[in-house]
């Protein structure tokens, strides 16, 4: 939340509109004076602002935005490259674009969906990438795709194969790949298959199907069931322009990924995400519209230059501060606050994760009591490292792309971050001081970078600190997951001096002494205060990874806090 003056990075000496421009069509698709935290007078140019988890979920909500290009209900035409532009706006601000591409190549169609956006963090500014690739039968049977994202400086790439039932992933990052085998659902579709679903069921107000749809940026292992329900026409306002145009909701159903399920924690089962679109008379999307709150993402239907026009980014930062009557004391060691909802929220308030530090007990479907305590650091100290790991705890230990404990520097860095240190818990403490100073560009230019990302640049927020100590965690044989949640603004610079408020964060835990234990390098915590209120688990592994996430998607501008009492 709060840092030193920020650094510009690299990508900001550029305009990435241009720069995508320019780039060859080819080169696109490689496309609290807490136990056992410092003294708080050493901390004053090191604080740190709370963060991108707010970021991450708008990137999820852009790159997962349906992408069906209806069509009428004639004979068969297959698309001889087909091609349309789409100015991207966020809170009303035009920050970035989409554009799509179809075409028969031989015996396949080939669907391309390349998104750019940028958003403002104070005098930060993040731009997130994504280039998804689809290819299909003539008859609209999945073949292969791919996803290239880019939340940090160093993209990741994703291609599967479908053969014979199977997805065949293969995930990449700086040379280094990952391989991993899934049942394959036979009812999936991609962006052609559900053109030729949409085609069968026509544009008839009243109609409405379910289809199961594939989005490997949400999950790898799965399937995600979209509904979608055509309704009459209606006048949109576009670009200024009034247009009469068919309305079509597209609904996205979220379940909880099974590892965050295992976990006991993720909130986002049964979550749905709903998109409203509304396309003209030979029935293509000129307008698509997600509102979650202050997460309000619209795309307009536009030509090439209105749509490669630089926009003004949206704040994502300061606009998400959740404001409280008092601060809580850093010497607190129990915090009650209630959450609430307001009453006329088409949202729930999620049923929050139970942790060894927090409790929740809901009130009404809008309201809830949660009470945060510290946890008895000193008794974890005398916990010794279990022999033999619980089963369940097994996917806490594993290499992922967000936490490949494989990476060499990874190892490296754990060996030397664990130092002489023989418990678990000293472990923990040895590393988080590590992370803490390891990543020397505190900076809010990075939206979510895998660890390995972190390792070799040293550079982020939150997120990128919470990533790293957790693959050190996991190298060093301590079973970690990430959460993401709220904590206490500190005082600092920026206006931040005195300001009541709660920002969103991103912090780790540890499995230690027979229990998750919350550890924070970003705010130089091992033993964490009660002002650490977790959302959402993060298992970070490659199984429904972003899904886990998805609990925030109700909150976000949404969310009232009071504190109740302090002890």
């Amino acid at each position: 939340m709060l840092r030193p003056p920020l650094m510009r990075s690299r990508q900001m000496s550029r305009n990435p509109y241009q720069a995508t421009l320019d780039q060859p069509e080819c080169d696109k698709r490689r496309v609290s004076t807490p136990i056992h935290t410092e003294d708080p007078s050493m901390l004053n140019h090191r604080r740190r602002r709370p963060a991108a988890i707010s970021l991450t979920v708008a990137a999820v909500v852009l790159t997962a935005i349906p992408t069906l290009i209806f069509a009428d209900s004639d004979p068969v035409k297959y698309p001889d490259m087909e091609e349309e532009w789409y100015v991207v706006t966020m809170q009303d601000a035009k920050c970035g674009y989409m554009r799509s591409t179809s075409n028969r190549v031989g015996d396949v169609i080939e669907t391309r969906v390349t998104m750019f956006f940028e958003i403002a963090r104070g005098d930060a500014r993040v731009s997130i990438k994504s280039d998804q690739l689809y290819v299909e039968s003539l008859d609209g049977k999945p073949k292969s795709f791919s996803l290239e994202m880019s939340m940090g400086e160093i993209p990741v790439l994703y291609r599967g194969v479908i053969k014979k039932g199977k997805v065949h992933l293969t995930t990449e990052q700086s040379g280094v790949q990952r391989t991993a085998e899934y049942d394959f659902d036979s009812e999936i579709k991609f962006a052609w298959g559900q053109l030729l679903e949409q085609r069968t069921r026509g544009l008839t107000p009243g109609t409405s199907f379910t289809i199961k749809t594939y989005e490997p940026s949400l999950r790898v292992d799965g399937p995600v069931q979209t509904t979608l329900r055509v309704h009459n026409k209606e006048k949109v306002d576009v670009l200024g322009k009034s247009k009469e145009l068919t309305r079509v909701t597209s609904t996205v159903k979220l379940g909880t990924p099974p590892a965050a399920a295992a976990a006991g924690g993720a909130a986002s089962a049964n979550m749905e995400v709903t998109t409203e679109s509304w396309v003209d008379d030979e029935a293509t999307p000129v307008v698509a519209v997600v509102d979650m709150g202050m997460l309000q993402v619209r795309m307009y239907r536009s030509t090439r230059e209105e749509a490669m026009t630089k926009g003004a980014p949206p704040e994502m930062f300061l606009n998400t501060f959740i404001h409280v009557d008092r601060k809580v004391p850093r010497t607190a060691v129990e915090v009650t606050y209630r959450l609430k909802l307001p009453k006329d929220s088409k949202n729930r308030l999620p049923e929050l994760p139970a942790t060894s530090m927090q409790s929740f007990k809901r009130i009404s479907d809008h309201e809830g009591l949660l009470t945060v305590k510290r946890i008895d650091w000193k008794a974890l100290e005398d916990a010794a490292a279990t022999e033999k790991p619980d089963a369940k705890l097994k996917p806490y230990l594993q290499a992922s792309t967000m936490l490949d404990i494989d990476d060499r520097r990874i190892r490296r860095l754990a060996r030397r971050g664990a130092a002489s240190a023989t418990t678990p818990a000293g472990k923990a403490a040895a590393l988080r001081r590590f992370v803490t100073d390891y990543v020397s560009d505190k900076n809010l230019d990075i939206g979510f970078a895998t660890a390995s990302e972190v390792a070799k640049n040293r550079s982020g927020d939150c997120t990128e600190h919470g990533v790293l100590l957790a693959a050190l965690a996991r190298a060093a044989g301590i079973p970690s997951r990430g959460v993401s949640g709220i904590v206490q603004v500190p005082d600092g610079p920026l206006g931040a001096e005195g300001l009541n408020a709660f920002g969103y964060h991103m912090w780790t835990q540890v499995y230690i002494g027979g229990q998750w234990v919350d550890i924070d390098a970003a705010l130089r915590q091992t033993d964490c205060d009660p002002t650490h209120i977790a959302l959402a688990l993060m298992p970070l592994g490659d199984e429904g990874m972003l899904e886990s996430l998805m609990a925030i998607f109700p909150l976000l501008g949404q969310l009232e806090m009071e504190i109740v009492k302090i002890k």
